[in-house]
């Protein structure tokens, strides 16, 4: 029997473990409220998505739904939204990665989900540092959905 019917992740950094509470949440690892959104598609994780924005200056609206996956280490969106997405951002691909330089202003992406915006900063979207040009945790794929990875 669970005490709640929610559970949490961890993802460990710099080599500290990861974690994963069945029944609860560690409060050590997260800051602030929880938002519950209601799932679109079970088999999934599927939620609406009311709109993907960057800055304060573009909301788009094209995908409709997004699938919550903690297996997956990137944010996966359709490949004509990701390409307006990054250009506006001043990535550049290289190699099939987005790539900005690490001091540039880079606008955030937010995600709505449910009435609420989930904002994502360039620090929180940086998968690797390889000198002074940071790697962005992004891809595109074929689909009309997002994946919103870990």
């Amino acid at each position: 029997q669970w005490g709640e019917p929610v559970f949490g992740f961890y993802l460990g950094e710099e080599g500290d473990a990861g974690q994963l509470v069945l029944g609860g949440v560690d409060p050590a690892h997260y800051v602030g409220r929880f938002h519950f959104v209601n799932l679109s598609h079970v088999s999934y994780w599927a939620v609406h998505l009311d709109k993907v924005r960057l800055g304060a200056f573009l909301n788009m609206s094209l995908s409709r739904n997004a699938i919550v996956d903690s297996g997956t280490s990137l944010l996966v969106g359709p490949k004509t939204e990701v390409e307006v997405l990054t250009k506006l951002m001043g990535a550049v691909n290289i190699s099939g990665n987005w790539v900005v330089h690490c001091n540039a202003t880079v606008p955030s992406i937010g995600f709505g989900l449910g009435d609420r915006d989930y904002s994502l900063e360039l620090d929180d979207l940086v998968i690797a540092r390889v000198g002074q040009f940071c790697v962005l945790g992004l891809d595109h794929q074929d689909a009309n959905f997002w994946i919103l990875g870990d």
